[in-house]
């Protein structure tokens, strides 16, 4: 039940959105804290396990195109079930803050 409470949220928070070739999302960065190496698998790694059990990674790629507040989004996640340890909560905060410049304007 909570499953499809929160993809049901999921949901109802992503828009469909065309994604644009060039809005790729990075795959490396500095200064980035719990993410090892300078790069964003670790990042990637935690959506996969976390986030798209209940919807695609095209949602989340859309909503980052789209200038979605991800971290306002994953507040209202983990609000609705998704479980992520400080670790993970630092993880993304920091992949969050480092995807904003560089998004095509």
């Amino acid at each position: 039940m909570n499953r499809i409470l929160l993809c049901s949220a999921v949901l109802s928070l992503f828009t469909t959105q065309i994604t644009f070739a060039g809005d790729k999302v990075p795959q490396s960065g500095t200064n980035l804290g719990n993410v090892r190496g300078g790069d964003f698998k670790q990042a990637q790694r935690i959506i996969a396990r976390n986030c798209t059990k209940c919807h695609s990674r095209d949602r989340i790629d859309a909503a980052l195109s789209a200038g979605k507040n991800m971290f306002i989004i994953q507040k209202v996640m983990e609000k609705r079930g998704a479980v992520l340890n400080a670790k993970e909560q630092e993880v993304l905060g920091i992949y969050w803050k480092k995807l904003s410049p560089l998004k095509s304007k």
